[in-house]
């Protein structure tokens, strides 16, 4: 039996594709266009531009931006920053600019089926741990073994399940520096689970990879930095609030 993502984890996963849709012509223009058509006489045949100026339609106007720039993610959803590697920057829009952003992989299994994520951010007050990965698997899974997470031919260290929820079961791991500094440095890592009702010969090891991880973690790092300065800014920027009336006596 091989894990398969739920169809809830799959929207969660598609939507980081996810931007608005271009803006409308606006009716005016319409109009506009629609009566210039009407009053230009068919049988004419259009004017030839003179030679060596281009047409407007070969000239794109100076102030209109590109259609790519103007597409921005709706407040709430995630976005992709950056790709680095095996291993993507999303972040998710916020009306202040100050948008929390995690290092990101979808695992696939040997056929091809997506089957887990794991997500990682940088933790100030973890004590020991100095970041935090987040490993998402399908409802299928077998608790109580939990996952295996293993670098390279190092020691594969055990976590446990957190919690389920409709989109999978997570474990939350906290990673020291010394366990960060070996995803920095590995060439591989894999992540494994065990199947709900299978053996303890059905195991299923995930490939994790690990191209890129050391630049996506350093630009994670830089994004966390300017998230907390956007909110200091928005913080200071706020009115401050009026001081309570006293009671009347």
């Amino acid at each position: 039996m091989s894990p398969k993502t739920t169809s809830t984890a799959l929207a969660v996963i598609l939507a980081l594709g996810a931007a608005p849709l271009l803006a409308q012509t606006t009716d005016a223009t319409a109009e506009t266009a629609e009566a210039t058509t009407e009053a230009a006489p068919a049988t004419e045949a259009p004017a030839e531009a003179p030679a060596g100026e281009a047409t407007a339609a070969e000239t794109p106007t100076a102030d209109a931006p590109a259609a790519a720039e103007s597409l921005e993610p709706p407040v709430g959803a995630y976005y992709p920053r950056a790709a680095h590697g095996d291993w993507t920057l999303r972040c998710i829009k916020t009306a202040d600019a100050a948008d929390p952003c995690e290092l990101y992989q979808l695992m696939k299994d040997g056929q091809g089926n997506s089957v887990a994520e794991i997500t990682l951010i940088p933790l100030d007050n973890g004590g020991d741990a100095k970041a935090g990965a987040t490993v998402v698997t399908p409802l299928e899974t077998d608790l109580t073994q939990g996952i295996r997470l293993q670098v390279d031919a190092g020691q594969a260290k055990a976590y446990p399940f957190n919690f389920c929820a409709p989109v999978g079961c997570v474990s939350r791991v906290g990673l020291t520096a010394d366990e960060l500094n070996s995803l920095k440095r590995g060439k591989a890592g894999t992540v494994s689970l065990l199947p709900y009702g299978a053996g303890p010969d059905q195991i299923v090891t995930l490939p994790l990879s690990l191209t890129g991880f050391t630049s996506g973690y350093a630009e994670l790092e830089t994004a966390i930095a300017e998230m907390r300065e956007a909110v200091a800014a928005a913080q200071a920027a706020a009115p401050a609030e009026a001081p309570a009336e006293a009671p009347a006596q």
